[in-house]
């Protein structure tokens, strides 16, 4: 088996992605950054087209609908050529002044720890691809630990393309329950500010409200369910499927799984990871595994919106093993 260098964490939104992140990055050799969105994130309309066809996207386009993050790949080619010295030097600026400010996770990392003159210095050594872009990032990150990485959950979306890049790293897809991510979702999205027009518009009414998250979700949790019987079968030795539930009941049990599907030592340390950005607790940071959050959905859910999602996911909820 090749020595895993790559490791990378997607999953639909709520499952877990920070979680193990924090448990990956305990270890001594890994380091794996937050999310850069360099891929882009598929619209509602990509789900709901390739429910219908059913097939993995093998080159990792999203069927051409895709919001453009103010750092996607796609983005970053219209704001100059990285093939030229002039082009690169547009897209380095961009990201360092305008990205930085608008955008959290890596890119709020980058400009605080790795001066901007190295990454153009270190970018114009390179083949000036975008493989070696994205690679670049995740090496100055890494600052020098062996296995690095990167952890977007829309990226579930773009395996075939991260594997053609990186051909012997491990993807890793956090799942869960969809009527557990529906309530977190909503809870996360019901009072923030930082959401689309389209979220502000539907929940000034609670019922309408609740009807546009639960299908949006079960859209998204349909395909990623798809994505991983297509995903499983193609890359048996690349890809991993890891349940929230599964992980917080039995963490030990399922990270010395994990880590010998990715060659690496586990350790207890693992096991003290932080859980950050988790809507079931009042705290912003607390350190180890609450078993209680997995059923909690169960006491907060509506039994219409429950029939809902029943109604359109039960042959995959059977499938996963969850209760319908």
């Amino acid at each position: 088996m090749s020595e895993t260098k790559y490791i990378f964490i997607g999953g639909s939104y709520r499952t877990g992605t920070d979680l193990l992140r924090n448990i990956l990055n305990s270890s001594q050799s890994i380091a794996i950054c937050g999310e850069t969105h360099f891929f882009g994130n598929p619209t509602t309309a990509t789900y709901l087209w390739r429910n219908i066809q059913n097939k993995a996207d093998d080159k990792g386009t999203g069927s051409g609908w895709s919001r453009l993050s103010p750092a996607s790949r796609q983005k970053l080619t219209q704001i100059g050529d990285i093939s030229t010295d002039a082009g690169l030097k547009q897209v380095v600026d961009y990201l360092y002044d305008e990205v930085s400010t608008v955008e959290r996770a890596f890119w709020c990392w980058l400009p605080t720890h790795i001066d901007r003159d190295v990454f153009m210095d270190k970018m114009l050594e390179s083949d000036r691809s975008y493989r070696s872009f994205f690679n670049l990032m995740m090496c100055l990150y890494a600052q020098g630990k062996p296995i690095k990485g990167e952890k977007t959950p829309v990226h579930i979306h773009y395996v075939p393309t991260i594997l053609e890049w990186f051909p012997n790293a491990k993807f890793i897809h956090t799942f869960r329950d969809p009527r557990a991510i529906f309530l977190s979702q909503k809870k996360k999205k019901s009072k923030s500010d930082k959401v689309s027009g389209s979220h502000r518009f539907f929940r000034q009414s609670e019922l309408v409200y609740e009807l546009y998250m639960s299908t949006s979700i079960i859209t998204q949790w349909l395909r990623v369910a798809q994505l991983h019987e297509h995903y499983q079968r193609r890359y048996p030795n690349n890809y991993y499927l890891l349940r929230f539930e599964d992980l917080v009941n039995a963490p030990q049990e399922q990270l010395k799984a994990l880590c010998n599907f990715l060659g690496i030592t586990y350790t207890d340390e693992m096991l003290k990871a932080d859980v950050v950005n988790s809507s079931f607790v009042t705290t912003k940071k607390v350190t180890g595994f609450d078993k209680s959050v997995t059923d909690r959905w169960l006491n907060q859910i509506k039994p219409s919106t429950n029939k809902w999602f029943v109604f359109w996911c039960k042959n995959y909820l059977k499938h996963f093993e969850y209760r319908v």
